[in-house]
């Protein structure tokens, strides 16, 4: 009996409530703006609130309110006095900015230099939370709650849907959707939540087309192109993702000629509000200027590029993977996971990936393809970020796990193991695993919920 209930659990279904329960957990016991760069997507989403889309420098407007609570409860630098002051904040020194009026009228300056040529939609939705929480005159961190609130069901809803239709891999999807790092940005202000949404609905999406042997229809090309689009208008770096178009098979389409039309209208309307943003917002001339100038100053850097590579993931690779899987807290004073439950989770994405059992099976040109993007989108990710560090520097400082979490699935994806089918086909077996996954799930997110409400007093439980 219990089995047959268990088996009957839809995965889309447990997503939807381990997604809800402990998101609504990590809503309120994440102290305010104790995610990575909250802070400053808050003051973005209040930016396009008030109908500002472009930024063409960093200094905003907002209401003196925000820019005090901003101040006094988030930490933005690696000083030894700014890490002291939040340290010594508890819940009830955060109780008393709840009663405080947000008064809209009263404004300062601002800046937000780090994400202010993002573009505006990942801040849509909450921007009509923003602009409903200043009719009523909400304090500025109640704002702040409803913002994380309603990124975290529209992170749900989308994933979701997502996970409905994708036809492998769904338990491996599960436990990337559901990681720490993953909910605690879905469940956060920051503008990732719906960028990672949208980038695990586009791969279930391209999944789904490619396995169901069905002809291409004009409808999933209009909704391919329009979640593409979504990400266009988000990060721009994950309209990578386009180039899964190739692992659906030719037979799919009823023609070269519609084949080719279908790949040009899920790449060109993407591609022209990449470039036509970036112009706009005079981000494309100034970040490529840098990157080229921190890359070609010494003619050795390019050559040497696939050191650095290296030498980031050998000197790195802690940080990385606990900034991946579970990594809570500001960049400059954080609270992770213990590192053997980093490298366990790992270790069961891994081992999930490969033994879970599914109706269709991805060939090797498919997972080749996978592999190729996965690879493309992080090395273009390094060389981003790389641009940004100082000249002469041997090592990509800047790097962090969570920038890798929607490229993830295409890298798990080609650990599907068809030679394992027979063995691991049995019905009894995928109970077992659906439960061993649920529980090691559920046994994460437990000890993740935890931790951040240990540091919500700002308990000394560690850092990296």
């Amino acid at each position: 009996m219990f089995k047959n209930k268990i088996n009957d659990l839809k995965i889309e279904t447990i997503f939807l409530f381990f997604c809800l329960f402990f998101g609504f957990i990590f809503v309120f016991v994440t102290a305010p703006f104790m995610v990575a760069d909250e802070s400053s997507h808050f003051l973005k989403a209040w930016d396009v609130s008030q109908w500002n889309f472009i930024q063409k420098n960093p200094s905003i407007t907002v209401p003196k309110s925000i820019g005090d609570s901003v101040g006094n409860v988030s930490l933005s630098s690696n000083d030894a006095d700014d890490i002291m002051k939040i340290m010594s904040l508890g819940r009830n020194d955060y109780l008393q900015y709840f009663n405080e009026p947000l008064n809209a009228h009263e404004t300062q300056k601002i800046s937000i230099i780090n994400i202010y040529t993002y573009p505006p939609m990942s801040y849509i939705a909450p921007a009509f939370v923003l602009k409903t929480g200043e009719f009523f005159n909400l304090s500025p961190l109640i704002l702040l709650y409803l913002t994380r609130l309603i990124n975290l069901i529209t992170y749900a809803i989308i994933v979701y849907f997502g996970i409905k239709i994708l036809p492998i891999g769904k338990y491996m999807f599960l436990l990337i959707t559901l990681m720490p790092m993953t909910l605690s940005q879905a469940a956060s202000a920051s503008g990732d939540s719906l960028n990672n949404a949208l980038s695990f609905f586009i791969i279930c999406l391209f999944l789904k087309l490619a396995l169901n042997k069905k002809q291409i229809q004009k409808n999933d090309i209009i909704l391919l192109s329009l979640s593409l689009l979504g990400v266009a208008l988000s990060k721009q770096i994950y309209i990578l993702l386009g180039l899964l178009f190739f692992i659906i098979p030719k037979s799919n389409f009823s023609n070269i000629r519609i084949r080719l039309l279908y790949f040009l209208s899920i790449i060109i309307p993407p591609g022209i509000i990449v470039v036509f943003w970036n112009l706009l917002s005079k981000y494309y001339v100034s970040s490529s200027s840098k990157i080229v100038s921190s890359t070609f100053s010494n003619g050795s850097y390019l050559l040497d590029f696939s050191y650095i590579i290296t030498n980031t993931l050998i000197t790195r690779f802690n940080y990385i993977a606990t900034s991946f899987v579970g990594y809570f807290g500001w960049l400059a004073k954080c609270y992770p996971l213990p590192l053997i439950l980093i490298y366990i989770y790992l270790i069961v994405l891994v081992i999930v990936s490969v033994i879970e059992i599914n109706d269709f099976k991805l060939l090797m040109k498919q997972k080749i393809i996978s592999i190729l993007i996965f690879f493309i989108g992080s090395l273009a990710l390094l060389l981003i970020i790389f641009g940004w560090e100082p000249a002469g520097s041997m090592v990509i400082g800047g790097i962090q796990g969570r920038y890798f979490i929607p490229f993830a699935p295409l890298f798990f994806l080609t650990l599907q193991n068809n030679k394992l089918y027979n063995y691991f086909r049995d019905e009894s077996n995928q109970i077992y695993l659906k439960i061993f996954v649920l529980i090691f799930i559920g046994i994460c997110l437990i000890i993740s919920s935890y931790i951040l409400s240990f540091c919500l007093d700002h308990a000394h439980y560690g850092s990296i």
